[in-house]
């Protein structure tokens, strides 16, 4: 994990745009950084806040492309535990 890095956003959002964003990846971090995961619903409903301020699938792999290149964490690791995963947590564990 990269320290001190900003989250990234486009131009024109508001500020509740901008939180749901930030939650959004605030949950990838939680999947990689906390033994017992997100929530695997919280992790759901954030996705789909995210995908609705976003609906343009382009801004939304450009935008998790740019979180992974700050942070290191990889969003599509954890869409695809939400997608694989029926209840419980996500927890990405790195070899």
């Amino acid at each position: 994990m990269a320290d001190g890095y900003e989250y990234p956003l486009i131009d024109g959002l508001g500020v509740d745009e901008i939180i749901d964003v930030v939650n959004f990846f605030q949950t990838i971090e939680q999947a990689y950084e906390q033994s017992a995961g997100v929530k695997r619903a919280d992790f759901i409903d954030a996705y789909r806040k995210f995908q609705q301020v976003v609906p343009a699938k382009m801004e939304q792999k450009q935008l998790e492309r740019e979180f992974e290149h700050r942070s290191g964490y990889d969003s599509y690791q954890v869409i695809k535990l939400s997608k694989d995963a029926q209840a419980g947590n996500l927890s990405v564990h790195e070899a």
